[in-house]
């Protein structure tokens, strides 16, 4: 068995390219079979996914493959053998190549820009160094800096030209919320003279791939070059980035064996077959549930996720995707811009519907649909399948994981409570020795310190929903459990039920709006836990603790907690 200072360093966790990870014998995930099927055709494609699901990756192996080829005809080593391709490959016409192969990342051009003139001209200049580079001489022209692109299709061969053009949406978002509308369009036209010689200088193009965080249809970028296929919802396309199931057990069994390990304290050798699947079902309820595939069929781990899992000693459970990306103010807002009921239901996992043409054809980031931005940037999933050809049809998403579940909560946490710093520790103390201790008095006196803690000037809790949504959040991050939120049991819904330690809790909430109406509400609420014996299940722990609660909104606190008992 490997050390773990072996298994560690055979993870990509530093974002290499394709060449680097075979070159150094990292893990890869053999991904080339969809590469394959892609380089058959000559027409443009377009592949979105949110960030660090392995497109730059993607791109990077497309570029291996046509500056080099798979066995490599310009006596440069292979870095396909024992890949799916190797086989696949004599299927593709050998008397192709060599190419020249234009990799543009334009999250990389955009760095250190200003505005789109900044763009347009460091754009113009990778052109012209790549065609210094590939000894092909541009016609000079009084402006060669605007027409870089257009005077290398002069030159180019037909058919001879692979573009490879990587987060193409990167200049619309970089000043997205900041810029003002002239910069917006100034931005949009630089791309849209780029991509519409890629339509009429199509005789050009052996192969075209863009990638990207958001699929904008009506941009007129892509109206100018509407000969670009859109592969993102394609289900055989559905597992081109992340890592199913099946590919995590094939390329990780060591990483795997050595978390289980960890998680359950025992020597590796000790490790059962059955203790790793109990392993992979926990980092499913983690990372796994991202689905992009219009037949629902396929789901997928996040890939950073996972290594960024297994690259901890510990076998740690976090928010690696969530914590390495920060939240664009545009994206915080489309989570925020929901109803309490709304908030509630993302993190009990409810689906959220939204027309499959707002889905499908969003025009531009102002005018996109929240819960579409959400599917694109990675904080909601397919949840159902879908068909392009129904008329009237919906598109069903939902929350993929427990992670971003966890990620929400998170910026929930925070709009409620913006001055709370340093009191999560106190908090966390205090709420888990009255768990622990089986206190009512104590654990009331606990959530009213959070409750207080609120903003009164834009104070949130005004319906029972907002105040259900305070507690889930609070118990989900302090106590690092699931909470599950009206969860149906036979004879009714219980408002909040989670499992800590040896114990189950089940709360039964009420909100009244005057004092005078709390004694009545409480009665109520004892009633309905003993009636429908929430909690009383075959997954209940040893302990059971059920209480019910009233919330005034008078007062703003809870004025009544009572222990139900079994």
């Amino acid at each position: 068995m490997k050390s773990f200072s072996q298994l560690f360093h055979e993870l990509p966790l530093a974002l290499p390219t394709f060449s680097e990870i075979r070159k150094d014998n990292l893990v890869y995930v053999d991904k080339t079979r969809y590469l394959y099927h892609l380089v058959l055709t000559r027409q443009p494609q377009l592949l979105t996914r949110p960030r660090r699901f392995g497109k730059s990756t993607l791109v990077s192996t497309l570029e291996e493959l046509f500056l080099h080829g798979v066995a490599p005809y310009d006596g440069h080593d292979s870095y396909f053998k024992g890949l799916e391709i190797e086989k696949l490959w004599p299927q593709v016409p050998r008397n192709e190549g060599p190419f020249y192969v234009l990799h543009l990342d334009f999250s990389e051009l955009i760095r250190s820009c200003h505005n789109a003139a900044d763009f347009q001209q460091k754009l113009n200049n990778k052109i012209v160094l790549f065609a210094t580079d590939a000894q092909l001489e541009l016609k000079v022209t009084s402006d060669i800096q605007r027409d870089a692109f257009d005077l290398l299709l002069d030159v180019v061969p037909n058919g001879s030209l692979v573009l490879l053009v990587d987060e193409y949406d990167a200049p619309l978002t970089r000043f997205l919320g900041t810029n003002t509308e002239a910069t917006s369009d100034a931005m949009l036209q630089v791309l849209r003279d780029f991509f519409v010689l890629v339509k009429t200088r199509a005789s050009k193009f052996r192969f075209t791939f863009i990638t990207g965080t958001s699929r904008l249809s009506d941009a007129s970028m892509f109206t100018a070059g509407n000969s670009i296929a859109d592969i993102s919802q394609d289900p055989d396309f559905g597992a081109i980035c992340g890592i199913t199931r099946a590919e995590l057990q094939r390329y990780f069994p060591d990483h795997l064996r050595y978390a289980a390990a960890q998680r359950l304290h025992l020597p590796i050798e000790q490790v059962s077959a059955q203790q790793v699947e109990q392993l992979l079902d926990e980092m499913a309820q983690w990372y796994d549930g991202y689905c992009f595939d219009s037949d629902g069929a396929t789901h997928v781990f996040s890939l950073w996720s996972v290594l960024c899992f297994f690259k901890k000693r510990t076998s740690t459970f976090n928010t690696y995707w969530f914590n390495g990306g920060g939240v664009p103010e545009i994206l915080r807002k489309s989570l925020l811009n929901r109803s309490w009921e709304e908030r509630l239901g993302l993190l009990a996992g409810d689906s959220v519907q939204v027309d499959l043409d707002a889905f499908l054809s969003p025009s531009t980031f102002a005018t996109m649909k929240d819960e579409v931005l959400l599917f694109q940037t990675g904080y909601l999933t397919l949840k159902a399948p879908y068909s392009d050809e129904a008329e009237d049809s919906e598109v069903i998403l939902g929350v993929p994981n427990q992670e971003i579940k966890r990620a929400i909560a998170r910026m929930y946490w925070v709009d409620f409570f913006p001055d709370i710093t340093g009191f999560s520790k106190a908090f966390s103390a205090e709420l888990r020795a009255s768990i622990k201790a089986q206190d009512a008095t104590s654990l009331q006196q606990c959530f009213n310190k959070l409750f207080h803690s609120i903003d009164y000037e834009h104070y949130p809790l005004t319906q029972e929903s907002a105040v259900t949504s305070v507690l889930h959040i609070a118990l989900a991050l302090v106590l690092d459990v699931r909470v599950m939120v009206n969860l149906h049991e036979s004879q009714g819904r219980a408002d909040l039920v989670f499992d800590w330690d040896q114990t189950t809790v089940v709360f039964e909430l009420k909100y009244a709006d005057k004092l005078n109406q709390t004694s009545s509400l409480l009665k109520q609420a004892v009633a309905q836990i003993q009636s429908r014996n929430y909690g009383d299940t075959l997954f209940k722990r040893p302990i059971l603790w059920r209480l019910a609660m009233v919330f005034c909104a008078e007062s703003r606190k809870l004025t009544e907690v009572q222990a139900v008992s079994e």
